[in-house]
């Protein structure tokens, strides 16, 4: 947060776009002096990560208003290849692509965020991926944020325009509102938008440009001020990318039930109570990658847009509170003050009534990133929620309030400053927690949010021999194998299942980031994913599938496949990295992983390897300490004990080493 403060009051600019009220930052942090220069300019270019889904909502608006399109019409009818093996696939309308109601589980596809690299991998497979892929709820039933919708779209586009989704975005999008840097990664790779990338830093190193290659969900890459340019194409009256009967449709909050996040078209929100005691409507949309996030923010009746790039470890929600602030100060200048009115402070009780005692158990909670497990219990005076999953944690604490609610409270019995509200709801046979929370950014602002955020989980009783099977698997870590090696994510390629008698009948996954899942157990080799959640704590679902492999080091091993595509090794399989090996063929299908052996810790090597490759080692804590995606990398690595190595590229190729 610091560093992003020190980006606004050091290098940002604010530049006249659009209109007088049409304004754009570039904040990207500059760790070398002699960046500065760079870091000034409002021509930099970054990936502007999930803003790009309105790039490709507004691309099928646009058939909408050309009448090629219709958006209560089944997918089917634009995109007749599109099958899935559930049936309900025939009920998707174009309308639940855009308002995060398709249903459909899964994230992103693998290969996707690739280091100076373009493939079109994802582009080509995503209608395979999708094949498979399971439900997690009816289509339309409600919303729950997702990037499927957004590749559909994108395939939509090409289908019906018969143009490539680049050539769709320069033509009908860019070049009409004269945003010469805006296109995707294959404009970017291709050179079309010029050398302009934003320099980009993992803690004080460069590294490489990373190229998002789901175009519709998330590849755009533009400046600010062509993105606040692209946001006044939304102002009232102004027609010349869409009707103002089809920016109407976009801004009208989907679904009506008022509990449920409130998505317009492409749009994260089309309401926000702050600007609306002012009168004043407003829309935004956000977007995270690693190194890049971004925020666009639109008054369309104001005609005021706002866009915010950032490059550094922060995230959208800094931006949307950076571009709420620019919004403001125009909005102030106009004589409308806009301003945070405090939440009402429940009033809280010194009695838990008994009837919540039916609540008690174990429930899959979280919010848009993952899910945990933790277990709630009540005593007369407190609720307590528990993590499961970690064994060591001090349970959190809440009050009863007269609203029949639970807030968490501190030490001292009193709220605590991120203001955190908890309801339980029963509804078609299920229990739910519904979470209010207020989250303070000092010096910048509050994000509130609103959203169902737990259920209770089911006992699952599995035969001891299926348990013990999971439980096994469980007392390893697994690395990701089958990336392609340009691929971002052997940034952080671990992951490791956790099981435990606490939660019988479950696994929860947890990858090297951070992120969690849970998975309810099937059989010895199956696991699916467990929550009905109806909201975004049901994101980016997955299956786990345990299978026989043979490797290309002829080790005979499980594989841990996910319904993703991306399939996992288990790391006490991994063979030994030792003096005798001078030579590394590579395997365009799988990553040539080893664990340093003890003759090799502490040693330093060097390494000679092909185009289209890469290096990575990592250290007992499974940290990335060398890659060569990171620009400036050394010609001598250095091996540290307990550590590991891992070697990427294509098929007859190799990597040549020297002691």
């Amino acid at each position: 947060m610091k560093k992003i403060i020190a980006a606004i009051s050091a290098l940002c600019i604010v530049s006249t776009t659009f209109v007088s009220a049409a304004k754009a930052v570039n904040a990207e942090p500059a760790p070398k002096a002699q960046n500065a220069k760079q870091t000034a300019s409002q021509d930099r270019i970054y990936n502007i990560a999930s803003v790009s889904k309105m790039y490709s909502t507004l691309a099928v608006m646009q058939l909408v208003d050309e009448g090629k399109v219709e958006l209560d019409a089944p997918v089917t009818d634009y995109l007749p290849e599109f099958e899935m093996e559930d049936e309900r696939y025939r009920d998707l309308t174009v309308r639940m692509l855009m308002d995060h109601t398709n249903g459909i589980a899964m994230g992103n596809g693998i290969n996707h965020y690739l280091y100076n690299d373009a493939d079109s991998y994802v582009h080509d497979i995503i209608l395979d991926i999708i094949k498979e892929a399971h439900f997690k709820a009816d289509p339309g039933e409600y919303p729950c944020y997702g990037n499927y919708g957004f590749f559909l779209l994108e395939l939509i586009t090409e289908n019906v325009s018969g143009m490539s989704y680049t050539d769709y975005v320069r033509e009908n999008i860019a070049s009409k509102i004269g945003a010469e840097h805006t296109g995707t990664a294959w404009s970017l790779y291709a050179g079309d938008l010029g050398d302009a990338r934003a320099s980009l830093y993992s803690g004080a190193q460069q590294v490489e440009y990373p190229y998002e290659m789901a175009a519709g969900p998330g590849g755009i890459y533009s400046t600010a001020p062509d993105v606040a340019d692209f946001g006044a194409a939304f102002f009232t009256g102004n027609e010349t990318l869409l009707s103002d009967s089809a920016k109407s449709q976009m801004s009208t909050r989907q679904s009506s039930d008022p509990k449920a996040e409130g998505y317009g078209l492409g749009w994260d929100f089309v309401e926000q109570v702050r600007y609306e005691k002012e009168n004043v409507k407003v829309c935004g949309k956000g977007g995270d990658l690693p190194y890049m996030h971004s925020f666009l923010l639109v008054a369309p009746d104001e005609q005021i847009s706002t866009a915010v790039l950032t490059a550094g470890n922060d995230s959208s929600e800094i931006a949307g509170l950076m571009a709420e602030a620019l919004m403001d100060v125009v909005l102030e200048e106009r004589g409308k003050t806009i301003s945070d009115a405090a939440p009402a402070e429940p009033t809280m009780t010194d009695t838990v009534p008994d009837s919540f005692r039916k609540y008690e158990g174990l429930y899959c909670v979280g919010g848009v990133y993952g899910t945990g497990i933790c277990r709630i219990y009540f005593d007369s005076k407190y609720m307590y929620m528990e993590k499961a999953d970690t064994g060591n944690s001090s349970p959190d604490r809440y009050r009863y309030t007269d609203e029949g609610s639970f807030v968490k409270v501190g030490s001292s019995g009193k709220m605590t400053s991120d203001r955190e509200i908890v309801y339980f709801e029963e509804k078609d046979g299920k229990v739910y927690i519904r979470t209010d929370k207020l989250t303070l950014f000092p010096g910048l602002g509050s994000v509130n949010d609103s959203m169902y955020s737990g259920e209770k989980m089911e006992e699952n009783t599995v035969p001891e021999s299926v348990q013990k099977s999971w439980d096994e698997l469980a007392q390893t870590s697994y690395v990701l194998y089958n990336e392609k090696w340009s691929s971002q994510t052997y940034d952080s390629p671990f992951s490791r299942s956790v099981t435990d008698k606490a939660f019988p009948g479950y696994v929860l996954t947890v990858s090297s980031t951070g992120q969690t899942k849970v998975h309810k157990i099937t059989d010895e080799n199956t696991a699916q994913f467990f929550t009905t959640i109806p909201s975004s704590a049901n994101r980016d679902l997955y299956d786990i599938d345990i299978t026989d492999h043979t490797y290309s080091d002829g080790v005979k091993s499980v594989s841990v496949d996910l319904s993703d595509m991306t399939r996992w090794r288990r790391v006490d399989t991994l063979p030994e990295f030792g003096s005798d090996i001078s030579e590394v063929k590579l395997n365009s299908s799988e990553a040539q992983w080893y664990r340093i052996g003890k003759d090799m810790a502490g040693k330093t090597i060097s390494a000679e390897r092909p185009e289209n490759s890469a290096v990575y080692v990592y250290n007992k804590f499974r940290e990335p300490i060398y890659s060569t995606h990171v620009k400036g990398t050394a010609d001598t690595i250095d091996l540290p004990a307990g550590g590991y190595i891992v070697f990427l590229g294509e098929t007859g190729g190799s990597v040549k080493l020297f002691g």
